[in-house]
C-alpha cells in the first residue's frame, strides 16, 4: 500500500503518471456510464421511448403563433 502512496505522490510531478491515472479515471467513468445507461429495465424502457422525439410531429404550433414570427418585446402600449 505504501508504494501506491509513493507512486500516486509521484504522479503530481511526473505528466506521464498523471496521463495515465487521467486515462484510468477516464475510462472508469465511461464504463460506469455505459453501465448505467444500459442496464435496468425501466431505464431502458424510458430511453427507447425517448428515441423518436426528433421524429414526433408537434400537435399543435407553438404558442407564439406560426414559426418565424416574433411576439413583440416589452409593454403591450409598445413603448410609449
Amino acid at each position: 500500500m505504501t508504494e501506491l502512496w509513493a507512486w500516486l505522490s509521484g504522479a503530481l510531478t511526473d505528466m506521464q503518471k498523471a496521463g495515465q491515472i487521467a486515462t484510468v479515471i477516464f475510462f472508469v467513468t465511461f464504463a460506469g456510464i455505459l453501465i448505467y445507461v444500459f442496464t435496468g429495465r425501466q431505464r431502458k424502457e424510458r430511453f427507447d421511448s425517448y428515441r423518436y422525439i426528433p421524429l414526433d410531429d408537434d400537435e399543435g404550433e407553438a404558442p407564439g403563433g406560426p414559426a418565424g414570427q416574433q411576439q413583440p418585446k416589452g409593454n403591450s402600449d409598445n413603448g410609449q
